[in-house]
């Protein structure tokens, strides 16, 4: 009887210690998989956190392109293109000046009425001068098209001097569509003597100070 109650007290513990191991080997197996989710999770969170913070400097980057693009592009309060003409007819001069209307709008330029908001020009109303200093406000979405009839005209002048009076051909070649966003101007003008392309720049230099 002793050595049967011996018996089942070994067996009961040998039982109870291979429970205990397992129950062991279970927790160090949950234990050991706790750092990994721990870690995943840490993880996770950053890159959550890095890309909401690409998305905030793609945002402010997009932002400060767009004001960059902007700047330089509005004309400045209390200005009107009939100023930036006069003063670039005053400085650059314009032989026998003619004001553009209406009719000369379509007929001379080759421009849309219904593309433009507002417009102020002067041109040569002698055929020995190539004198052109035109400004537009153009509508949205029309730049491009009134850009083409300016470029047009200013092909036209060149080929009118081509042949005839070299000094004027000159001045056509050297001439600028100065473009500031929705404004758009044909600055053909100045004086052979002090440089034509030197001309051109007194002239942008000019309208960039009408603009903010």
């Amino acid at each position: 009887m002793k050595k049967v109650t011996e018996a089942a007290l070994t067996a009961g513990l040998v039982a109870a210690l291979l429970l205990t191991g397992c129950g062991e080997k279970r927790a160090t197996d949950t234990n050991d998989n706790r750092p990994d989710v721990v870690q995943q999770g840490k993880q996770a969170g950053e890159d959550a956190a890095k890309g909401a913070k690409d998305l905030l400097d793609d945002g402010a980057s997009a932002a400060k392109k767009m004001m960059e693009n902007e700047q330089g592009m509005l004309m400045a309060a209390g200005s009107r293109i009939q100023d930036v003409i006069m003063e670039l007819g005053e400085t650059l001069g314009i032989t026998m000046p003619q004001k553009m209307d209406q009719a000369s709008l379509q007929e001379v330029f080759g421009l849309n009425p219904s593309d433009i908001e507002e417009y102020y020009g002067e041109y040569s109303s002698v055929n020995t001068s190539a004198d052109h200093i035109i400004g537009v406000k153009v509508k949205e979405g029309r730049v491009d098209a009134v850009r083409s009839a300016l470029e047009k005209r200013k092909e036209t002048v060149v080929e009118n001097f081509k042949e005839y009076l070299p000094d004027q051909y000159d001045k056509a070649q050297a001439g600028k569509i100065i473009e500031k966003g929705n404004y758009l101007f044909l600055v053909i003008a100045g004086d052979s003597t002090k440089g034509y392309d030197r001309e051109m720049q007194r002239a942008e230099q000019i309208i960039d100070g009408y603009f903010q």
